[in-house]
């Protein structure tokens, strides 16, 4: 059944009343929209945060594997590393006929230091077969 007032105010006011079926539509497509997008932008953060550390570890690795041939053809190799990562936390509550305490503290450290020196080298030879 239609409601003679908003025939009244489509009469009286077209605009608005187009306005509002506009906006209505423009929101209800927008609410999707957003959604649809935002579980695609989470996807691709994750597979990028992924591949990030993929290409981090392999570095890592690569890095490792280029120290050892290093290791491997020098004459004398000076290596120096710390590494020490620690953490403390307290929680505590404290209660008494005046009242009640709370309290948390925390203290981290982390020291790193690497140092590899490598001194001389083994001359590589390389040996062609002239056939």
């Amino acid at each position: 059944m239609v409601d003679p007032l908003n025939i009244l105010r489509a009469a009286m006011f077209p605009s608005q009343v187009l306005y509002e079926v506009l906006n209505s539509r423009i929101q209800d497509f927008s609410d999707d929209t957003d959604q649809s997008n935002l579980k695609v932008l989470e996807e691709e953060s994750i597979k990028e945060d992924i591949r990030a550390r993929v290409l981090q570890n392999q570095a890592k690795a690569a890095q490792e594997m280029a120290i050892a041939r290093r290791i491997e053809n020098a004459e004398e190799v000076e290596i120096e590393e710390y590494y020490d990562i620690s953490g403390e936390g307290h929680v505590g509550a404290r209660g008494s006929n005046e009242g009640l305490s709370l309290g948390a503290s925390g203290e981290g450290r982390k020291i790193t230091k690497r140092v590899i020196k490598f001194k001389g080298g083994k001359t590589i030879q390389q040996i062609y077969d002239d056939e």
